[in-house]
């Protein structure tokens, strides 16, 4: 029986064909993921009709502890976790062989016009936390010369976005479409990635200057390469959020999405610090992150928790835990608020300004 095409969803190419096999083994990746579901279900019956999760969310630690008692005997957790981490363990080199199948082809979509015009700041400013494999990714951001394309329109298309609920770039806008502010003289999105966010930044505040920053060159370069196509021009920097070497207030909207859960507690609040040098007086800043343990349900943190630790993600429990708001006010923003952007908390946005008559 022929298996139906991959949808394309917004903002991914349409022109992007795979041989056969390489088609193959990334849908039997999601495939198997799917497959795993009937048995994510019974786990989560057993504890919701159990006590485990009696006690609340807001002691992640004891929430864990609970658990693991009730599924001491339990044999599809330990089943599920070492499915997943051997999914997220082969995905990246089976990407990559993809790419390798059709690399003619698929390098003359991938490579940007002017690697040339990225700002690097250099190894010197490479913390030592991005040498950690995100999400177990094999060599990192930076493994492959066009890990940036090979993420973004064959990661994405065959296993994020039809393995996660939701429309994941529809999100974006919406985390966009929160800026206070009408219009924009000057946008920073950090841990820019392939421009994701950065491409519904553009699309809603489209007479701004756009200045996207990440640590990874590859990332960076698809980033170069999907604005030029979109006829878009962004300023693209190489550095690590925390100490982007862009000038002192020189932004009126720093924003981020799903950057703080991929970074230490204490490049967190180095985050929040440089966004605010960064800011003009009377700027705004809108992060987007997980969902705070707290404002999920006791399965749903629990789960969270569990998926973090068995996907190759250190720091979630730190983003999950910490208080933002705290961080953001330690920093010197005031007017810090927050607020979920769906029923389930997800993306949990914190929004705050940069006092006027406060430079940097």
């Amino acid at each position: 029986m022929a298996t139906a095409p991959t949808p394309v969803p917004d903002g991914m190419r349409a022109d992007v064909e795979l041989t056969q096999r390489g088609r193959s083994e990334l849908q039997f990746l999601q495939a198997m993921r799917a497959g795993l579901r009937p048995m994510q279900t019974r786990l989560r019956e057993r504890l919701e009709n159990g006590t485990a999760l009696s006690g609340g969310s807001g002691d992640i630690a004891a929430l864990r502890a609970a658990v693991d008692a009730e599924l001491a005997d339990d044999s599809d957790l330990g089943l599920i976790g070492a499915a997943l981490r051997w999914n997220r363990a082969v995905l990246t080199p089976r990407a990559v062989d993809a790419f390798e199948d059709r690399s003619a082809e698929l390098t003359a979509k991938a490579a940007p016009p002017d690697a040339a015009a990225i700002t690097d700041r250099g190894e010197q400013h490479v913390p030592r936390y991005w040498r950690y494999e995100f999400h177990g990714t094999t060599g990192g951001w930076d493994g492959h010369e066009h890990m940036g394309f090979i993420h973004h329109e064959l990661v994405y298309r065959y296993l994020l976005v039809p393995s996660f609920p939701g429309d994941i770039f529809q999100q974006r806008a919406n985390v966009a479409d929160l800026a206070p502010r009408e219009d924009y003289a000057d946008i920073c999105d950090l841990g820019c990635g392939t421009g994701q966010f950065t491409m519904k930044l553009a699309q809603r505040y489209p007479t701004a200057r756009l200045t996207g920053v990440d640590l990874s060159i590859a990332e960076l370069r698809y980033a170069q390469r999907r604005a030029a196509e979109a006829g878009l021009s962004w300023d693209l920097v190489r550095a690590p959020a925390e100490d982007t070497g862009l000038a002192g207030d020189s932004h009126d909207l720093v924003a981020s999405f799903i950057l703080l859960h991929e970074i230490p507690p204490h490049a967190i609040r180095n985050v929040f610090a440089e966004a605010f040098r960064i800011l003009r007086p009377g700027g705004d800043l809108v992060f987007s992150d997980v969902a705070p343990y707290h404002r999920r349900s006791p399965y749903h943190a629990w789960n969270d928790d569990w998926d973090a630790e068995n996907g190759h993600e250190p720091w979630w429990r730190t983003a999950a835990t910490i208080d933002l708001v705290a961080v953001a006010t330690e920093a010197g923003f005031v007017d810090v608020r927050q607020e979920p952007l769906s029923e389930s908390a997800y993306p949990w946005v914190t929004l705050a300004r940069k006092p006027e008559g406060s430079a940097s």
